[in-house]
């Protein structure tokens, strides 16, 4: 049953006296994780918080990376394009949830910036053009998907945050046009 079926529990609860309905309140965010921990960051933490969560995620990407290191390699090329995808993925879900709790868009595309960056940097023999197969194509297309989300938060930056970032975008073209990944930041 959902809530706006029902307009006359709606108005009943709304007519309930405070202190009910904070308690109720207070029930139902305890129940969700994911929201105590964003009223805890919106309403308890200021800025250098968000500078420590976003240290903290930069620490827990490369240790992910160090972690997938022995199993991406140049012995099994096939393996290691999933081996870095599943590692990607994984990386992707950290920053999601960072951006679930802070909201905070100029970190959420240095992180993604990031991990493109080291991924592209630590492992670049996976995206050499002669690199072929269905792991290779499905890296190279969640790759591409990765890049339209930086791309689509880089514009709508303002202009000297566009100016701050220009050298990284134009170091990502320029391995990018040594792969086989279509795209291009502008």
């Amino acid at each position: 049953m959902k809530l706006k079926d029902v307009p006359e529990l709606k108005n009943s609860i709304l007519d309930l006296p405070s202190k009910e309905k904070d308690k109720l309140l207070l029930r139902l965010i305890n129940k969700d994780e994911t929201l105590v921990e964003h009223l805890h960051f919106q309403l308890l933490e200021d800025e250098n918080d968000l500078q420590d969560r976003v240290k903290n995620i930069y620490e827990k990407i490369d240790l992910q990376f160090e972690k997938s290191h022995h199993l991406i390699n140049h012995i099994n090329i096939n393996r290691s394009h999933r081996q870095l995808l599943l590692t990607l993925k994984t990386l992707s879900g950290i920053v999601n949830y960072h951006v679930q709790i802070t909201k905070d868009k100029v970190s959420e595309f240095e992180l993604r910036k990031y991990i493109i960056q080291e991924s592209f940097s630590r492992y670049p023999y996976l995206f050499e053009t002669y690199t072929t197969g269905d792991n290779a194509e499905k890296l190279y297309n969640y790759q591409h998907g990765r890049l339209k989300l930086i791309f689509s938060i880089f514009n709508k930056f303002h202009e000297d945050l566009k100016f701050d970032y220009q050298n990284d975008i134009d170091e990502i073209n320029t391995f990018l046009r040594k792969t086989p990944i279509n795209f291009k930041l502008q």
